[in-house]
């Protein structure tokens, strides 16, 4: 069966994401659009209510009201989270100081135990099986020291024929 050549075919289009409504050149243009919008809107409402002035002083203070009563609002609201953020931080404070004390003074007494327990094993075990090890070590050159003094005396080959030469 012959091979077909490999050909890279072009994806499905259900394969391919749906591009979003917002792309970078929309979101753009529509910034700029708004940008410049809102200065010319609030020129346009300026020129009209200059035309009627007496009529739009009474409607500019109102609204001038209305913004300060708002500002005020917002004012108020930021010096409340500021007090809840001054509370959780004292709160987050007095969890570390009152959580993290204990943590520590157990992990201290649990390192003095262990500290304990090293010299107990180091008196109780670890220092007799040193010297057990070094008796045994000269009881080994006691027994090899041994060992040479009785070769020294224990006669060679050519030792045994020397002396039964001069015994005959």
């Amino acid at each position: 069966m012959p091979e077909k050549p490999l050909q890279l075919e072009p994806p499905e289009a259900a394969e391919t994401p749906k591009s979003s409504f917002w792309t970078a050149q929309r979101i753009a243009i529509s910034t700029v659009a708004v940008l410049v919008g809102i200065p010319i809107l609030v020129f346009i409402l300026g020129v009209i209510l200059a035309t009627g002035a007496e009529q739009t002083a009474s409607w500019i203070q109102a609204v001038r009201d209305v913004f300060i009563i708002t500002m005020v609002l917002e004012f108020t609201m930021i010096v409340i989270a500021l007090a809840v953020l001054a509370l959780q931080i004292a709160r987050l404070v007095n969890l570390f100081k009152n959580e993290t004390q204990p943590i520590l003074k157990d992990a201290q007494d649990t390192v003095s135990a262990a500290k304990g327990t090293v010299h107990f094993v180091g008196d109780a075990i670890v220092e007799p099986v040193i010297k057990i090890g070094a008796f045994l070590a000269g009881v080994r050159v006691f027994i090899s020291e041994l060992a040479g003094i009785r070769r020294a005396i224990r006669r060679t080959p050519k030792q045994e024929r020397d002396h039964e030469q001069y015994e005959q």
